[in-house]
């Protein structure tokens, strides 16, 4: 049976004004959580993201909310190496926080498509990319 592999964790501080009128993290927050996950993994990688001519766009994201996140508290995003197509790429996420890392507060993924920006047109992935998923299933 494989195993996914562990790509990046980042750790998030809930603001007291990610909060909603319900009490607890406003739904739409968790899709920035999860956005500077990535990005902090992509910056990791040393894979720019800011005024480049070929990158990553958002295609697809599913989340699905499990437990409600309320402040203080620090979010945990989990990042896991999904599917890989030849422009396209899925990234799995697992959501908890540091202060209840037992429990899972959310789950889903990401799918992305790396794009030539001048053209809007798909391109493969990059081959250094595409080698940190190649190696990224464990038996």
């Amino acid at each position: 049976m494989q195993k996914k592999r562990l790509l990046h964790i980042a750790h998030i501080p809930v603001r007291w004004g990610d909060m909603d009128s319900y009490g607890h993290v406003n739904n739409t927050l968790y899709m920035q959580y999860l956005e500077e996950a990535r990005v902090a993994w992509f910056e990791q990688l040393g894979i720019a993201m800011n005024n480049v001519p070929q990158g990553p766009v958002v295609l697809q994201t599913l989340h699905t909310y499990l437990k409600p996140v309320v402040h203080p508290a620090t979010v945990v995003v989990e990042l896991f190496a999904g599917a890989l197509g030849r422009t396209s790429m899925v990234v799995e996420h697992r959501l908890s926080t540091l202060e209840d890392p037992d429990h899972c507060y959310g789950e889903g993924h990401c799918k992305l498509v790396w794009i030539d920006h001048g053209n809007d047109r798909p391109v493969p992935v990059p081959d250094d990319l595409r080698a940190v998923f190649e190696e990224a299933y464990i038996e």
